[in-house]
């Protein structure tokens, strides 16, 4: 059995839920005696309440401010006392996959051991983000999963002594994200830039509203759609989503944070995806998300992306270049074979690569790997 254990902040839903309770969604599907462990879950996910075990108080932890300066001594006695639901069903063999929160694998790392069961931690986030790293030498998980080998590499710099470790990227669902039907694709009289996700500084969505101030004192017909919200969910507009929307080109067009099938169709109806982040992005899911629908991707060269981009399918512009960036959408704004050509490189690369039942097989080959060791230890 493998329990998939979400951090505090992640609602296991399809509409509410951020990137790891998608995740875990895709890779349940794949595995029928699988659990995930939450702080609370909805219906949407399509699981019986038989493989859902809700953790009502985290939700109260997710509240507590500072959360993440508290000493371990303090935090591992409560983690132990509300996680005994768990704790009390592992058995030798099961696996606990610790989903980007360490306090929670330092804290219940020995007393998974003690049952026989594996830890995996399974990082989507950069462990710089943590203000003290030292926490991950405080535990020792089994196996360490990376959503890039950018991240991967970061993680063995600052804590070399990581053992067994891995870079898995993450998958998109091809039942969702699929081309549009030859024929019914949508002929928009302008070229449409596309761009899917929070608006926040990091994601460099004001580098793209520079770039489509280019392109419009250039003259060149073209239009973006910024489908997104200041958080994952929908959101109370930031003040820097505010300052988008006010002084955003006339070329630009704002539209809410969309989900599911709304967010596909958003995709199909494209003819350019634009992934502009200025940070150190851990992976990009929108990236092989626009390649699995069949339109050609412009992003930075940052993180994880380029590891997407090695196949084809993405054009690569250095971060924090809006006329950088602004010639790469305009060369494909005005070569319509070109967008076709990287469209098709991106379409084969999304399907010998990222879909969720090749990236299973991925995560398989770690737990197999793990109860083969297992077997050989009480052999």
């Amino acid at each position: 059995m493998i329990y998939y254990l979400l951090p505090e902040w992640e609602i296991f839903s399809a509409y509410r839920g951020g990137a790891l309770a998608h995740i875990t969604a895709a890779v349940m599907h794949f595995d029928s005696s699988s659990m995930v462990v939450c702080p609370y879950a909805d219906d949407t996910c399509e699981f019986g309440t038989e493989r859902v075990l809700p953790i009502p108080a985290l939700r109260s932890y997710a509240s507590l401010k500072g959360r993440f300066f508290l000493p371990l001594w303090m935090t591992g006695a409560f983690f132990r006392s509300i996680f005994r639901p768990l704790l009390s069903k592992l058995k030798s063999g099961d696996i606990v996959w610790c989903l980007s929160e360490p306090f929670f694998a330092a804290a219940l790392g020995a007393q998974i051991h003690a049952k026989g069961a594996k830890l995996i931690y399974h990082s989507e986030s950069p462990i710089t983000i943590y203000p003290n790293q030292s926490l991950f030498r405080s535990f020792s998980a089994d196996a360490y999963i990376f959503a890039s080998e950018a991240m991967r590499q970061e993680a063995l710099r600052l804590v070399p002594d990581l053992g067994n470790t891995h870079s898995i990227h993450n998958g998109a669902d091809e039942r969702l994200f699929y081309p549009a039907v030859t024929g019914e694709s949508p002929l928009n009289p302008v070229p449409v830039i596309l761009y899917v996700g929070r608006l926040h500084p990091e994601k460099g969505v004001h580098v793209l509203m520079a770039a489509m101030r280019i392109l419009q004192e250039r003259r060149i017909a073209v239009v973006c759609k910024v489908v997104g919200s200041s958080f994952s969910g929908g959101s109370k507009p930031t003040a820097y989503a505010k300052s988008l929307t006010r002084d955003r080109p006339s070329n630009v067009q704002f539209k809410d944070f969309r989900v599911q099938t709304g967010l596909a169709e958003e995709y199909r109806s494209a003819d350019i995806l634009c992934c502009p982040s200025i940070f150190q992005e851990p992976f990009g899911s929108v990236n092989i998300e626009g390649m699995a629908c069949g339109i050609p991707v412009v992003a930075s060269r940052v993180g994880g992306i380029p590891e997407i981009a090695a196949e084809g399918g993405v054009i690569l512009v250095e971060p924090n270049s809006a006329v950088e960036l602004a010639d790469a959408l305009q060369k494909l704004v005005e070569d319509k074979d070109l967008r076709t050509k990287i469209a098709l490189e991106g379409l084969s690369s999304f399907q010998r690569r990222f879909t969720w039942r090749a990236i299973f097989k991925q995560y398989q080959d770690v737990a197999n790997a793990l109860s083969l060791e297992l077997a050989e230890v009480t052999r």
